[in-house]
């Protein structure tokens, strides 16, 4: 039976989380948000009328040094262990089966973990608002991960985010020996797109990384 067990402290194993630790889909949905433009910004496209999220995998080497990104402009990584499944520009331009609550997932992003690279050590998953939009500013939306069974091991309520997130480090993957660690960030980023994100996480990564000894 699937389960869900969010916690703004969640940290521990895939196994201990009681998650499958073949594939792992980390995933977005929201209600589509019209954003009425004011003043100067009505000459602005109409595509930035709306709220576009973007989810995103960073992969880094035992260094923290970025190896590999897989996001709308890169759909799968050098070693294909990680796919997005397509961008969606709004939360309602896939189908009404990938609609805010409908049977699949409006952004997807399939983790297969048995194929990622022994030299990667840390994966980071992050969510960034194309527009410059807060994230919490949509109608409804959450982002979540799950196991290949449906067990969720997080949901993150994108209303709850502060009102002037666009960037959130949403959690980190950490390889172990025989397992890989989860800890559940939500930390908003300064940076205002996702390769700038993916520096700044390589950043705090590296400040997290323990003191050789003997410096």
């Amino acid at each position: 039976m699937p389960t869900t067990a969010p916690s703004p402290l969640l940290s521990d194993s895939l196994r201990g989380l009681g998650l499958d630790t073949g594939t792992l889909f980390f995933a977005l949905n929201y209600e589509f948000t019209k954003i009425e433009p004011k003043g100067l910004f009505k000459r602005f496209k109409k595509d930035k009328s709306a709220v576009d999220i973007d989810l995103a995998c960073v992969l880094y080497d035992e260094n923290c040094i970025i190896s590999d990104l897989v996001w709308f402009k890169q759909l799968r990584d050098k070693a294909e262990a990680i796919k997005h499944q397509g961008d969606s520009l709004n939360g309602k331009d896939r189908g009404e089966q990938a609609m805010y609550l409908a049977p699949l997932d409006q952004e997807q992003i399939r983790i297969e973990l048995a194929e990622i690279p022994l030299h990667i050590t840390h994966i980071a998953l992050i969510a960034n608002s194309y527009h410059g939009h807060s994230l919490s500013r949509v109608k409804k939306g959450e982002i979540h991960l799950s196991d290949d069974e449906g067990n969720r091991c997080f949901e993150v309520n994108l209303k709850q985010l502060p009102r002037d997130c666009k960037t959130l480090w949403v959690a980190h993957l950490r390889r172990s020996v025989d397992d890989w660690h989860l800890t559940l960030q939500n930390l908003p980023l300064s940076a205002e797109d996702l390769s700038k994100a993916a520096q700044e996480v390589a950043h705090e990564l590296a400040r997290s990384l323990p003191i050789p000894q003997g410096i």
